[in-house]
């Protein structure tokens, strides 16, 4: 028999599932439900929230649904720069930058915040507040502690918004013990679990040397990422579904409440899994909090507007649904007329799953072994390619991204609608909202560098109601997303797997989107972000060597992208930093990426490594160029030392991209490979008032000269080190 084939069949016979390849595990991940607004349900009390929580979790246990995980994301319109503020009071800079967002109105929360005259950083449990300009009487202000680790803040004008991570152990009640270990005596308690909450802190900062809590809010769940839109603050959290689920609560003050059970909402539908996921409004001014929860599918990132929330998951795939196709379309077709009608009879017995797809992975076996010569051969062939054609073709209807859009209006939370496409986002930035339309990109499929890639890209446009009314589908085989960005009515997408397509995407007709151009480079840029409406700077990584199929990454660059002419894009410059290993948390930050156009200014932090070529040799032709030989071949996927910790300064303008200098926090070039990727010195944010160039770290903040970059002060911050565990659901 053929070896690929008996792989198969021995897999469907011992596992109960036909698994074709790496793909079709992801596709095993992802399900098909449509959601409607009119499915939006709520309970009647906890008990009943609780009984159906079992109910779904028994129907999960018996093996109804295949795959569970994924992504949650938040939306606004398509507009991202590092905005710039005016200045506070005559004291403080003319001039200075704020957090790099994607949507402008819409404030991203992050470890630091300026206005022009103070700089607010987070450092473990602690907010320092740093008077800094002028650079010359640089000090800290005044410090902001809180009992536990700080995620993020906010600034807005004399507010100081600061969200915290807690959590509590709540034993399981006498009821719960008894269901899980019948006859055992519980007086001292049978375990129980860990429950996390988010702390929301407001601070009146008028005094900045005399920080006032005002107000002291919290709420059930995980912090995930918050927004800020005037002076109304939205806070994502989610809460893991315990088989008991307890109340979801929140505190004002001391006072803790239970959100009301008619604020909890679910949809009748089916899913691999369920979390909790809690969307809060927090008027600033005056600490007033408003909290609405959904029971939905695994949700983990943000995308917010101006006007909505869009929440995105990974759906899940009914197993019956799954393999009712794949008999259908795979095989049946192949098998005789006896061999089909058995088949037919094991799928409507009531037999279990396993019990059915082992009954027919043993037909399938059984016939293909009575078969000989060519006539074997040719039913193997068969076999095999309809189970790739399967594999191709059933990825847009498994492979989905469900999203879900609800409506904010200061404290007003509303559910509106729901929708989906194929698909599965890379990041926040896969997503946007423009006109009233919704405009995301997504990758079915999967990257192979051995064997059969079946990747593909795609672009939706959705109107108001979550309806797709627009696509450019099945772009770049075999590749797949690595970063993506809307600006009004274009899209900019990027795939990679040898080298690096930038396509150029026309959204003007949003129920016909084009393709106008695209540009092939080596390297890929895993960060996108506009410099004007005819250019785009892309950072990322250089490639190199590799065969047909892949190349291997080397240091970071930094490209400048000319789309003016639309059909053929350019690339006007570019500059490249360090060997294989050089990373920046830039990559994958986009806060950690400062830009200012009118001062040709583009600062990321780097972690540096290069290559000690003199320790190396060149490769003779009879070894392997695809690792680094034990006698120290000099290949492509020789890694570099680490050699520096810091900040790479660049000068960035339509005439190229060149070094302006860089700023280590150590205390001596010599010693900045002592500094690594996340140490307290390693920098982290970059931000300017003025003339003056401030990098941050946990443990410093450093002022330069922005055009020479001569130190001009710092200030040593009260740096602790952290720990931080895990706790296993």
């Amino acid at each position: 028999m053929n070896n690929k084939l008996m792989f198969m069949i021995a897999l469907l016979a011992g596992l109960g599932i036909v698994i074709v390849s790496v793909a079709v595990i992801n596709l095993l991940s992802n399900p098909p439900i449509v959601i409607h607004s009119d499915n939006l349900k709520t309970f009647n009390s906890y008990d009943e929230l609780n009984s159906y929580i079992k109910e779904k979790s028994e129907q999960r246990s018996q093996g109804n649904f295949l795959g569970g995980a994924s992504d949650m994301i938040l939306s606004k319109s398509a507009t991202a720069t590092t905005s710039t503020g005016a200045a506070p009071s005559a004291e403080s800079a003319g001039t200075y930058s704020t957090t790099n967002i994607q949507v402008e109105g819409v404030d991203e929360a992050d470890i630091v915040k300026n206005d022009g005259k103070y700089i607010y950083t987070v450092t473990g449990n602690k907010v320092e507040i740093v008077e800094a300009y002028p650079a010359s009487g640089m000090g800290i202000k005044s410090t902001i502690n809180v009992s536990s680790y700080i995620s993020s803040i906010f600034l807005n004008e004399d507010k100081l918004v600061v969200f915290s991570a807690s959590s509590e152990y709540l034993p399981y009640s006498v009821t719960k013990c008894v269901e899980m270990k019948a006859g055992v005596d519980y007086k001292g308690g049978c375990g129980g679990y860990t429950s996390e909450r988010t702390a929301v802190y407001i601070y009146d900062i008028a005094d900045r040397s005399n920080p006032v809590l005002e107000s002291n809010i919290s709420v059930d769940g995980n912090y995930r990422d918050a927004r800020m839109i005037g002076n109304y603050v939205y806070l994502i959290s989610t809460k893991y579904v315990y088989m008991e689920s307890p109340p979801l609560r929140y505190s004002v003050g001391s006072v803790t409440q239970e959100i009301p059970i008619n604020d909890i909402y679910y949809f009748d539908t089916e899913d691999s899994g369920y979390v909790f996921t809690i969307v809060s409004a927090v008027n600033v001014d005056n600490g007033n909090f408003k909290s609405k929860a959904y029971l939905l599918g695994y949700s983990y990132g943000l995308y917010v507007s101006q006007d909505n929330i869009y929440l995105t998951y990974t759906k899940t795939v009914s197993q019956k649904d799954y393999y009712d196709r794949l008999v259908k379309d795979v095989f049946l077709p192949v098998l005789p007329s006896e061999e089909k009608q058995k088949v037919r009879d094991i799928i409507e017995s009531d037999k279990s799953s396993s019990e059915k797809w082992n009954q027919i992975s043993e037909i399938v076996n059984t016939y293909s072994s009575s078969l000989t010569g060519e006539e074997k051969s040719d039913f193997d062939t068969n076999l095999m390619q309809r189970m790739s054609d399967f594999q191709n073709a059933i990825q847009k209807d498994y492979e989905k991204t469900g999203i879900h859009k609800i409506h904010v209006d200061e404290e007003e939370i509303t559910y509106v609608t729901s929708g989906e496409v194929p698909g599965n986002i890379l990041n926040q930035f896969s997503m946007d909202e423009s006109k009233g339309k919704f405009r995301i990109a997504t990758t079915t499929g999967h990257v192979s560098r051995s064997g059969e890639a079946t990747s593909l890209n795609h672009l939706y446009v959705l109107d108001e109601e979550m309806n797709i009314i627009g696509k450019v589908e099945d772009l770049a085989p075999g590749e797949r997303i690595y970063s993506a960005r809307f600006l009004g009515d274009r899209a900019y997408i990027v795939t990679f797997k040898k080298v690096d397509p930038l396509f150029v995407i026309d959204l003007k007709n949003p129920e016909n989107p084009k393709v106008l151009g695209y540009l092939k480079i080596t390297g890929y840029s895993d960060y996108l972000h506009i410099y004007d409406e005819n250019h785009v700077i892309g950072i990322g990584k250089e490639t190199r060597g590799g065969d047909e199929s892949f190349s291997w990454y080397q240091g970071l660059k930094v490209s400048l992208f000319d789309v003016s002419d639309v059909e053929n894009p350019t690339e006007l410059g570019k500059f490249e930093i360090g060997d294989r290993g050089t990373d920046s948390i830039a990559l994958n930050e986009h806060k950690a990426f400062l830009f200012d156009k009118e001062k040709k200014l583009l600062v990321i932090p780097v972690s540096l490594a290069e290559i000690n070529r003199s320790k190396y040799r060149e490769c003779n032709e009879s070894e392997s160029n695809d690792y680094d030989s034990w006698n120290y071949c000099l290949t492509d996927n020789t890694y570099g030392e680490h050699v520096w910790e810091g900040a790479y300064v660049l000068n960035i303008d339509l005439s190229g991209i060149s070094l302006r200098g860089k700023v280590t926090h150590s205390e001596n070039e010599s010693d900045a490979r002592n500094y690594w990727y996340g140490s307290k010195d390693s920098i982290k944010r970059s931000l300017y008032m003025d003339d003056v160039l401030y990098t941050l770290s946990e443990g410093k903040i450093k002022a330069n000269n922005l055009e020479t970059l001569e130190e001009l002060n710092s200030v040593r911050l009260p740096y602790t080190q952290q720990y931080y565990g895990y706790v296993e659901f």
